[in-house]
């Protein structure tokens, strides 16, 4: 049996501003803390941000952060020129997840993601244009989440997005919309999704997004 903790690693992509810094890096830091925690990683929030504050210091202009801790807690941190949101609408490809939905490492932000079947692979292999990315659907044909972020749906001038119980990462942007009460959680089918939809990604808001057939 794979050690799949030996093969995985918490990450975070953070947004960083020269007079600001870094957007939101407590509740990015919760976040990994929390997944550390449930994962069994060797976690010390101190050490990963004065490491991020370290690699921080030099930077003169907006940048990304993206911040990897494998299981014995070893950090990686790489700076990356901020880019805008997508432009044009992102289409995505359904893949049946494999894991069932109390397998607790979906619900956290782990790469690879752990729940490809051998042809969901295929799959991935056969769709790398740039502006496409799969979205996950579980054993009952329900859409969980994508590989850009969380799926949101309008009905009714509401915000719609699928329960966290489905199994999917609680991305910022889609906690932030619940907090506010602009989003609320429910069960989506893909009908639903076929007229257009929306992806949340903290970094780049709300991104428009469509099936491929």
């Amino acid at each position: 049996m794979i050690d799949w903790q030996k093969y995985s690693a918490l990450t975070e992509v953070m947004r960083f501003e020269p007079l600001a810094g870094i957007s939101a890096l407590d509740q990015h830091l919760t976040r990994l803390e929390n997944s550390a925690e449930r994962l069994g990683f060797i976690y010390n929030r101190h050490d990963v941000r004065n490491r991020l504050h370290m690699a921080c210091f030099p930077l003169t202009s907006p940048q990304f952060i993206q911040l990897a801790i494998n299981y014995t807690g070893q950090i990686v941190i790489e700076i990356m020129p901020q880019q805008t949101g997508p432009t044009k609408t992102i289409g995505c490809y359904s893949i049946k997840r494999a894991l069932s939905s109390d397998d607790k490492r979906l619900y956290h932000a782990l790469t690879p993601r752990p729940f490809y079947s051998e042809k969901a692979f295929e799959n991935l292999n056969e769709n790398k244009a740039d502006d496409t990315v799969w979205l996950a659907v579980d054993s009952k044909n329900y859409p969980t989440e994508t590989a850009f972020g969380n799926i949101f749906v309008t009905h009714k001038n509401e915000l719609l997005t699928p329960p966290l119980s489905l199994g999917l990462v609680p991305g910022l942007l889609r906690q932030a919309l619940l907090d506010s009460h602009q989003a609320k959680e429910a069960k989506i089918t893909i009908k639903d999704l076929q007229s257009g939809f929306l992806i949340g990604h903290d970094l780049f808001g709300l991104v428009k997004a469509k099936l491929l057939r």
